[in-house]
């Protein structure tokens, strides 16, 4: 098994011959696909032909086999380390980083969304995980998507929540999303606005949905009155 620990190998990107144009026919072509090529096991969700996104209680090696896994990325120090196939050793990247939003998983940005783009380039499929799924590794996904596949934080967020509804970055790593982009881009397509029942803000991009869920428990905690 080839490993790379967070500060060992460090590993290059591999540019695009026609850069632009290549994202963009990427972009288009991630628009177009259809919604069941991205669950090809349960828990498994393919957000590109050579990238998954799971929790740790998806993985498992047989699947890895049958998907060519070739690159496994585990952003998870709680868990031990991810279970890989006996027969085949891919390469294993373990990314040191509590889903807190006070600790800066922008350091690893990079590192993940170059790795990943390297095994693509090279014909290869990664798996990434954390421990549900939602927010450490969905933030390396939404940051490979931004610098490799010509897509703003928007655009990246609603692709990846269209095929795994449940993700949701901490507010802490959606901050680190937006400079990423700015730095990347020149511009950030997502705002922070602050949100009175939480007192703290939270990205646009959420805020439906936590208006949503307000007026549930609203509602929720008027029908118990009434009882």
């Amino acid at each position: 098994m080839q490993e790379l620990i967070v500060g060992g190998i460090a590993i290059s990107a591999v540019p695009f011959a026609n850069e632009t144009v290549e994202k963009e026919n990427r972009q288009n072509q991630l628009s177009a696909s259809k919604l069941e090529d991205h669950t090809p096991f349960p828990g498994l969700s393919r957000l590109t032909p050579s990238l998954i996104l799971c929790g740790a209680a998806a993985v498992v090696p047989a699947h890895m086999d049958k998907l060519g896994v070739s690159c496994v990325i585990n952003v998870a120090p709680e868990l031990p380390d991810t279970p890989l196939p006996s027969q085949k050793s891919p390469l294993y990247l373990r990314i040191m980083a509590q889903d807190r939003s006070e600790v800066d998983l922008s350091k690893h940005f990079d590192e993940a969304a170059d790795l990943i783009e390297e095994v693509r380039l090279s014909g290869g499929c990664t798996l990434i995980h954390c421990v549900a799924g939602v927010s450490r590794s969905a933030s390396l996904c939404l940051a490979y998507l931004i610098k490799h596949a010509g897509m703003s934080l928007r655009e990246a967020y609603k692709h990846v929540q269209a095929i795994r509804p449940q993700v949701r970055p901490n507010s802490g790593f959606f901050q680190q999303l937006r400079r990423y982009e700015l730095e990347l881009r020149g511009s950030s397509s997502v705002a922070m606005v602050y949100f009175a029942s939480l007192d703290k803000e939270i990205p646009d991009i959420l805020e439906p949905e936590y208006r949503a869920m307000e007026d549930f428990y609203q509602r929720y905690r008027s029908s118990l009155k009434r009882r």
